[in-house]
């Protein structure tokens, strides 16, 4: 971005905007919120006098396209419009994006349903290392492929991504040994490292953290549809087996792959580098014109004064360390790693595990399509609860509880032959919990206060969350089979790890924000002054005057 470019970017907000929730979603809006203390009143500005305002009407002075400071005047109305093609433009981007990768990564469960073990000679227990090598890869670049995000800019990191894991995944198809998919799946790994937190990046730059828990939610969608519709996509491709001398477990990767590539060219042509530019490469109009770019910074800058300054940051070892030395971030990422497993651990095994209950590869495949359409409604249902009452914690623990209570059910009955639709009605019950990944990133994010902190925050998260398939994908084991009950007894001890953590967090962030409480009030109004003016660079944990996310 020119010199140019970032100082249009720069805002002095005068006048605070209020918080959205999503209306395409929710049908309404959300009471709106309004910091003063993060505005600047308009009386101080060096520049203009106050205007009178309307009833409904929001004030602000930005620094506007041609460099100039510039009063803006806007509407509830005019600034709901905006946020709306955000959630039409940008959103849907990161979400397809984020689909096509858990198809590639998720698509071994189809894959297994095929003739995949029977046609390369290899094992469960080598597609097991595979799925593990994939992740460790992830794990590896998952902060570096962040650096060169923040230098090379989003816009241009995350389509290539895409495109080039695309390819990867394409490639797959011609696997024909051990060595072969351990290359591959690593390969694969490599190449996605940095996709996700860098997508919750750029969504936290977008939008205000009232608004992020919905759109949080909504990326997290395009994970959940893969499961359902993975397995329609594996029902199809099995079918063409034996099509152009291939098998379904190859038709399986080339379909997967070639509509991956089309999504990051799709990305390469749409993705806006700032709400300031919409036009991205397709070189059109953008989507957003001046006074719509004026408007959507301002409220962006009403909600934190530092997202003006996000747009290129210069991460240091020293950031990355302040972030690790973060005690409280170490729960959410036990929550992440032991959740994530007990709710997932039979993911690549699930189609598998309904064959073994008599079913055949078409119809194991269809089974598994309702649970992840319900895991996608719930969880999107409850992000407006939790938008609304501004608590992500008790919805993790709902989920937990329920994970919890259909994965005892799950160790306790017995796989029979036949179809057991008993222990079918379990599975789905069980992969119908809420989706809760979405409510614990966010919670993390809202505790990281600087840009640089948030990044950070996001790519060790996620880093974490696939650390977590590494030793995931050793739990279901053919020497287990067909009951898998160590398996099973694993989920469910994970299971309870991630709900007791859950509690822990929900219980220590609403004590330390009492203690807070407690000693700010014990300051005078002059004190209090003073000590804003000294720690306004201070992380949250240093902070009296800033409370928790709970």
């Amino acid at each position: 971005m020119s010199r140019e470019e970032r100082r249009a970017d720069d805002i002095v907000v005068l006048d605070n905007a209020p918080h959205l929730s999503l209306d395409l979603i929710s049908g309404s809006h959300s009471d709106e919120k309004i910091d003063e203390e993060k505005a600047t009143s308009l009386s101080d500005s060096p520049h203009h006098q106050v205007n009178t305002l309307q009833a409904g009407e929001r004030q602000a002075e930005i620094i506007g396209a041609d460099g100039q400071p510039k009063i803006v005047v806007w509407t509830l109305k005019e600034q709901r419009a905006v946020v709306r093609k955000a959630d039409f433009f940008l959103l849907p981007i990161f979400a397809l994006g984020f689909f096509w990768m858990a198809l590639d990564r998720a698509n071994i469960s189809g894959v297994l349903t095929s003739t995949i073990l029977k046609d390369t000679g290899i094992t469960q227990d080598q597609i097991n290392i595979g799925s593990s090598l994939l992740w460790l890869g992830v794990v590896l670049l998952e902060i570096p492929s962040n650096v060169v995000l923040q230098r090379v800019g989003p816009h241009r990191w995350i389509p290539i991504q895409i495109i080039i894991w695309g390819l990867a995944e394409t490639l797959t198809y011609k696997v024909s040994s051990k060595g072969g998919w351990y290359a591959a799946r690593l390969f694969l790994g490599l190449l996605e490292s940095g996709f996700i937190p860098g997508s919750l990046y750029v969504l936290s730059q977008w939008y205000t953290r009232d608004e992020l828990v919905m759109r949080t939610s909504l990326f997290f969608f395009g994970n959940v549809l893969s499961g359902a519709f993975g397995s329609l996509i594996a029902a199809g491709c099995i079918k063409l087996s034996g099509k152009g001398g291939l098998g379904g477990w190859q038709w399986i990767f080339i379909i997967d792959g070639v509509a991956t590539i089309a999504t990051g060219i799709l990305a390469l042509l749409f993705l806006p580098s700032s709400p300031r530019h919409t036009a991205g490469h397709f070189r059109g109009k953008g989507w957003l014109s001046e006074r719509q770019a004026d408007i959507y910074l301002a409220r962006l800058e009403a909600d934190d004064p530092l997202k003006s300054k996000e747009l290129h940051l210069q991460i240091g070892f020293r950031d990355i360390w302040n972030v690790l030395g973060n005690w409280r971030l170490w729960p959410h990422l036990v929550m992440c790693l032991a959740g994530l497993q007990a709710g997932q651990g039979a993911g690549a095994w699930s189609g598998t595990i309904l064959k073994s209950l008599g079913f055949t590869s078409i119809k194991a495949n269809l089974l598994l399509v309702p649970g992840p359409i319900f895991n996608g409604v719930s969880s999107i249902i409850l992000s407006r609860f939790s938008d609304r009452w501004d608590r992500r914690g008790w919805f993790i623990l709902f989920s937990a509880v329920w994970t919890l209570a259909g994965l005892i059910a799950l160790y306790k009955l017995p796989i029979l032959s036949g179809g057991n639709w008993g222990f079918y009605a379990a599975m789905v019950v069980t992969a119908a919990a809420p989706s809760w990944q979405s409510f614990n990133v966010t919670w993390v994010a809202l505790n990281a206060r600087t840009p640089a902190e948030r990044s950070i925050t996001y790519a060790v998260y996620i880093g974490c969350s696939n650390l977590g398939g590494v030793y995931g994908s050793q739990v279901f084991r053919a020497s287990d089979a067909p009951l898998y009950r160590r398996a099973w007894a694993a989920t469910v001890s994970l299971g309870a790890i991630w709900l007791a953590f859950t509690l822990l967090q929900i219980i220590q962030y609403e004590w330390s924000n009492r203690v807070k409480e407690r000693e700010w009030n014990k300051l005078s109004e002059e004190e209090q002054e003073a000590y804003k003016a000294t720690t306004s660079n201070d992380p949250i944990s240093k902070r009296l005057d800033e409370r928790y996310a709970l």
